[in-house]
């Protein structure tokens, strides 16, 4: 395979057998160009007495009118394979923010599971159930469904407790497990690892785990992301704006560890990135295909891995016409920026028409005193010259005709485009924020299913010591989960019992006469949440203003079940 980053240039002349519209314009301009010199030969051969200079300036009008073409087909090229490109370019880079952002989700939970009381009682040795830690696991693997397996270990990386029990894993000798013990937040590795027996790359989130206020570790907590589950979700969800694409995931070598079309582009082959701002043009046999490389741009500071997202596109497809009906021309015209310079290419051809149309009439004007000549010669020429002008003007109308049929073209198929990208943007941007909002329906399920907080919402009253735990939980949860402004808890009556933010502790004693509250405490499955509508709440006031976000709740139940004693409350930070 060749891999070219040449020039703009350079890339142009090499795709430009894949334009149709070009392919058009120059068989189009070349049968016109040929007619003109038939034409003008046959006036040089019969007139060439009368009318030599007339019929050297038709020739330069010839020429004039092929370097106009040479100039329009040049920036014809440049605009579709721009178009290509940025419809490309927001592929790879969507596809890339939004893995970004979701594994910044996964800092946040494997650094709050690491602290969980069921698996560091087990730890501990208060408790030797593995079926109920195990259940406990997949149970959150069910709030949270990107993880492929949960792994408890030991500070000997011995294997306490595993969910997936088709791929048991006894023990790791794997590097990862004694730098997270030594570490004091979360690790992510991605690598081949002894705790995903595949054989292939796996990317585990992993955290020390400890007793509350102890130094000494119990074990380790990894986290196995399910990558092909969410790449394949990913992958189809882009399927509808990126029809002709391939969409890969690289690895910091440049390694495809990820693919939406395995047979066009097999995972664990190199393939070599472009720059960030760039495209690449790559052949292998008769196939030419356009790639584009984009890198994350990190997401509130996680950086996480140097993953890259690499599209392809076979030049013959991504160059294809496309339907532009319903568009109207004078206003694309009007309003596309960069009509303007064909714009100038038209108005020179026009120069050029109308200097060709006024030595017509010059040379009819001589013809018509020529016609009456004593010799035969100049009288015969005279006599033939005006069809020939007649014919050498239809070819100049008809050559300025189809330059405005290619502008328009071109207008046309750009704006499509860019209208193209207008609709993908607004789509990704529903997505994106649909993806956000499914983690907090997960968030305030697996948060309200703390044996602490059903503990002591469980109880008749409450005291001090008990206040300052929720506190500290929720603070310690908020911590980690920067997308809420505030978590609070309710008791069974919807009074506000404790608030993640000590700003917000003046609503301790307040009742929420919501629906969405009513709606969680008759709520009979903690599987189940409720949403409040996007509005303006006095419980969200970023700058001191009341400002519309969503807020989501959760029943908590007593440890033996029944019905909710409470619930949790998550304030999404709409604004950032």
């Amino acid at each position: 395979m060749r891999q070219s980053h040449a020039s703009e240039t350079e890339a142009v002349e090499q795709l430009i057998q894949f334009m149709p519209d070009i392919r058009r314009c120059h068989t189009v301009f070349s049968q016109l160009e040929r007619q003109w010199t038939w034409i003008a030969l046959t006036g040089k051969i019969n007139c060439n007495a009368i009318a030599a200079t007339l019929f050297d300036f038709i020739f330069k009008t010839r020429d004039t009118f092929g370097q106009l073409r040479k100039d329009m087909t040049a920036m014809l090229a440049e605009k579709l394979l721009e178009k290509a490109v940025r419809e490309m370019s927001p592929v790879a880079q969507v596809v890339m923010d939004i893995i970004k952002r979701n594994l910044y989700e996964r800092t946040a939970d494997v650094s709050f599971l690491a602290t969980d009381g069921e698996i560091i009682s087990f730890l501990q040795g208060a408790s030797t159930d593995v079926a109920a830690l195990r259940s406990r696991l997949a149970a959150y693997r069910a709030k949270y469904s990107v993880y492929r397996d949960i792994l408890v270990l030991d500070t000997q990386g011995r294997v306490c407790v595993q969910l997936d029990t088709r791929r048991p894993v006894s023990a790791s000798s794997d590097p990862l497990v004694a730098q997270t013990l030594a570490a004091s937040e979360f690790v992510e590795t991605f690598r081949p690892t002894d705790l995903s027996p595949d054989g292939r790359a796996a990317l585990v989130y992993s955290h020390v785990i400890r007793a509350e206020g102890a130094a000494e570790p119990l074990g380790v907590l990894c986290l196995v992301f399910d990558m092909d589950g969410e790449v394949a979700d990913l992958f189809a969800g882009m399927a509808r704006f990126a029809q002709d694409m391939v969409i890969m995931l690289l690895d910091s070598r440049g390694e495809a560890f990820a693919s939406s079309d395995a047979r066009q582009a097999p995972v664990g082959r190199t393939y070599a990135r472009t720059p960030a701002d760039s495209f690449a043009v790559s052949s292998s046999g008769n196939s030419t295909t356009l790639a584009v490389s984009r890198p994350s741009e990190g997401y509130q500071g996680y950086e996480g891995q140097a993953w890259q997202t690499h599209v392809l596109r076979p030049a013959q497809r991504a160059f294809a016409s496309r339907p532009t009906e319903g568009l109207d021309v004078a206003l694309v015209r009007r309003e596309a920026g960069f009509s303007a310079q064909l714009t100038n290419i038209e108005e020179q051809a026009s120069d050029v028409m109308g200097d060709l149309t006024l030595a017509a009439l010059n040379g009819q004007i001589m013809a018509a005193r020529q016609s009456g000549n004593a010799r035969d010669d100049e009288r015969h020429a005279a006599q033939a010259l005006p069809p020939i002008l007649d014919a050498v003007r239809k070819m100049g109308i008809e050559m300025e005709r189809e330059f405005h049929f290619f502008t328009d073209g071109l207008l046309k198929t750009v704006t499509a485009s860019r209208l193209n990208d207008a609709s993908f943007l607004a789509s990704i941007t529903v997505e994106i924020m649909d993806r956000n909002l499914y983690e907090r329906a997960n968030d305030c399920r697996w948060w309200a299913l703390t044996p602490d907080f059903r503990r002591i919402l469980a109880q008749p009253a409450m005291d001090k010591n008990a206040l300052a735990r929720l506190e500290n939980i929720l603070e310690y949860i908020n911590s980690y989960y920067t997308v809420y402004s505030n978590l609070f808890l309710y008791d069974a009556h919807g009074v506000v019992l404790a608030c993640s933010q000590a700003a917000e502790r003046g609503l301790y004693g307040q009742q929420i006469n919501e629906d969405y509250v009513r709606r969680t405490l008759s709520l009979k499955d903690s599987d189940d949440f409720a949403v409040s509508p996007f509005r303006t709440t006095s419980l969200y006031h970023p700058k001191g203003k009341a400002q519309p976000t969503y807020v989501y709740s959760a029943p908590v139940f007593a440890p033996e079940g029944g019905q909710a004693v409470g619930g949790i409350g998550i304030v999404f930070d709409s604004l950032p």
